[in-house]
């Protein structure tokens, strides 16, 4: 496993906050003072219309819920921004954050976990590995499922699996905090972890030529959560279809498996969930672009 070039730990100081925040370096920001900032933190301008609502701010956040790890379930919020500021057209940053109101830290508090993003793109399937070590970054063809370890979580060490190469690091921007903290949603302290990354706005562009400017694809794709570590089961904390569109509105389509749960990655094949969101989208005329 390849760690991400640069880790850096940042304590954020009052409110009972412990915020860790791990990056490839910030992404060029177009603002001094920018809304979205992976720092793990439930930030009231970010996500919400008031310190005490847990309500979308503006129609470009959307929003789910999840009813897993205990009463409460968790909640997760997507944006696409620009320089950390909401846009009115597809944006080059995907913002994510997910409030998990059922994770309190127990004794140890969260030492030893880590929190997988995996979400599709084109032909290709991607996790982002966060831990307190840093980021961890993989791909694999989406044609071949993951091998599950014991915990329930993706066998990252499966040969399925190989590390993102420094052009694709350089091109995701990923970042990602996490904090010890409340919310608007949960009041006790619990688990908050925030991720990003780039968004290809070339796609359609006149210049047949124009090579990519982010990793990610605006067409539909598939995106869950699990967070797992020190022991314990990987518990997905949620599942769902994402569509950018060109207005700076992202459609969230949630995806259940068995038990009404959130999955871990698509069943029973890429291909036909991604045919199964776009249907619920009312988008199945929406091809994927092949990297």
């Amino acid at each position: 496993m390849k760690h991400s070039p640069t880790n850096v730990f940042y304590l954020r100081r009052g409110a009972m906050y412990g915020a860790l925040l791990l990056a490839l370096g910030l992404a060029g920001a177009a603002q001094a003072d920018p809304l979205h900032v992976s720092d793990g933190l439930f930030g009231p301008a970010e996500w919400t219309a008031s310190s005490t609502s847990g309500a979308p701010a503006r129609p470009t956040v959307s929003s789910s819920s999840f009813n897993v790890g205990g009463p409460g379930g968790t909640r997760f919020y997507v944006e696409q921004s620009t320089g950390g500021a909401p846009v009115s057209t597809l944006g080059h940053t995907l913002n994510l954050m997910y409030d998990l109101g059922s994770f309190t830290p127990g004794a140890s508090g969260s030492s030893g976990l880590f929190f997988d993003v995996f979400f599709q793109n084109g032909s290709a399937d991607y996790v982002v590995h966060i831990t307190g070590s840093g980021i961890q970054s993989f791909e694999k063809s989406s044609g071949v499922r993951s091998p599950v370890n014991a915990a329930g979580g993706f066998d990252l060490s499966s040969p399925v699996w190989s590390a993102l190469d420094a052009d694709d690091l350089a091109l995701a921007k990923f970042h990602a905090g996490s904090s010890i903290g409340s919310s608007p949603n949960y009041s006790a302290p619990h688990l908050i972890v925030e991720f990003d990354l780039s968004v290809d706005t070339s796609a359609g562009a006149t210049l047949a030529a124009l090579p990519p400017d982010g990793l990610y694809s605006p067409a539909p794709s598939f995106w869950s959560g699990s967070l797992g570590g020190a022991g314990r089961p990987t518990i997905v904390v949620g599942s769902a279809i994402f569509q950018l569109h060109a207005n700076g509105t992202t459609a969230v389509t949630p995806v259940l498996g068995p038990g009404g749960l959130p999955a871990l990655q698509p069943i029973p094949e890429p291909d036909t969930l991604l045919l199964l969101g776009a249907g619920l989208l009312g988008l199945l005329g929406v091809g994927r672009r092949r990297l």
